[in-house]
């Protein structure tokens, strides 16, 4: 069978989005090459009997020095390794990957979810990024998209000459997050589950708390993510240990949290399809959401949840407190239709199915 080489900048994008793909490729025969930099995550994989290839890569770094290390790093790589495809993932493996792969002639399948589109680096930043997505998407087979912002940006760049698939993110497992009976706590639990740095929402998250638990004393605010930021670890100790908000830590398995919290809040300024919500929805969670691209698909503002003025600290205490005012019966049924929604739209199946029949039809022309 083919051999099939998959890249992502961490090992958590393979298993917790990726795995049903990776498995059923697995399943059908072909030889899976993971890269990414090692992560106890990838244990998974290599027990299964895909090969691992470790990497050195600065995710959001600048440095020049750096990211051209990472370009000849695929170069050796894709030359030893001759895959028949390659599957990137995140922006500069689908950048650096993606350019390799179009110099060499190799197929590959790009996913470059969640595009930087802030004010602040609206300039120079996007700039690169415009001349980088050029570079690194104009050679490949099929560019996946999680949202029509994503897709009309960037096939805007390439000026509409790749084929490209719309897809629901990266879907939900249905099977593994099932729903959950809604919890009758004591105190409403609000989760954040995402890596603790500015973009994902975590000021927003941590104001809103300050200000719910001055009025609504008996609610949680619990955070669930790595530390991304280390400036964030001082300045959370002194609100952990004064009782605003919790640290849940980095879970291999969120589910037994996911159900055990009233609902989440997800105050991110750019996505390309937040998992954070449809797992969420899939176990019946209503979810308090940013209304942007990547977010608002997930959320039917009023029936599975709220949505709110991205960056509005204001906003988002408003969502809060609607919630709040809620009854448990309204906020369970809330979580119900949340789940409904997920079934209809956005079963990791569908993903997977588009992903095989891309690969297949890309496998048969190269034979």
């Amino acid at each position: 069978m083919s051999v099939i080489l998959v890249t992502a900048s961490k090992d958590n994008n393979f298993y917790n989005f990726r795995k049903e793909l990776i498995l059923k490729l697995h399943e059908m025969g072909h030889e899976l090459i993971m890269v990414c930099p090692y992560g106890r995550k990838i244990d998974y994989f290599t027990q299964l009997g895909c090969r691992f290839v470790d990497m050195d890569i600065d995710r959001r770094g600048t440095s020049v020095v750096k990211d051209l290390r990472l370009v000849i790093f695929y170069r050796k790589l894709l030359k030893r390794e001759k895959p028949d495809i390659v599957l990137t993932y995140t922006t500069k493996c689908s950048v650096y990957c993606g350019f390799q792969c179009g110099r060499m002639n190799i197929p590959y399948i790009v996913n470059n979810a969640g595009l930087v589109e802030s004010e602040k680096e609206a300039s120079i930043l996007q700039r690169i990024l415009r001349v980088l997505y050029r570079i690194g998407f104009y050679k490949t087979k099929c560019m996946m998209y999680q949202n029509t912002r994503e897709r009309d940006y960037v096939n805007t760049l390439l000026k509409n000459r790749v084929h490209y698939r719309d897809i629901p993110g990266s879907g939900v497992n249905l099977e593994e997050f099932t729903y959950r009976a809604y919890p009758k706590n004591d105190r409403l639990i609000f989760n954040y589950v995402a890596r603790i740095v500015d973009f994902k929402g975590i000021k927003e998250f941590i104001e809103c708390a300050k200000y719910i638990k001055g009025r609504y004393p008996d609610t949680r605010f619990v955070i669930y993510g790595d530390y991304d930021d280390d400036s964030y670890r001082d300045r959370m100790k002194a609100l952990i240990e004064g009782g605003i908000i919790e640290y849940g830590g980095i879970q291999m398995d969120m589910k037994p949290y996911i159900e055990q919290a009233n609902a989440v809040i997800h105050a991110s300024y750019y996505e390309g399809m937040t998992n954070v919500v449809l797992e969420h929805s899939a176990m019946g969670r209503p979810c308090i959401g940013s209304d942007i691209p990547g977010v608002r698909e997930g959320i039917e503002d009023g029936k599975t949840g709220y949505l709110f003025e991205v960056k509005n600290v204001d906003a988002l205490i408003k969502a809060v407190e609607k919630f709040i005012c809620l009854s448990d019966e309204e906020r369970a049924l809330m979580g119900k239709a949340a789940r409904l929604k997920m079934e209809k739209e956005f079963d990791r199946n569908m993903v997977t199915d588009i992903y095989i029949e891309e690969i297949e039809q890309i496998l048969r022309k190269c034979t």
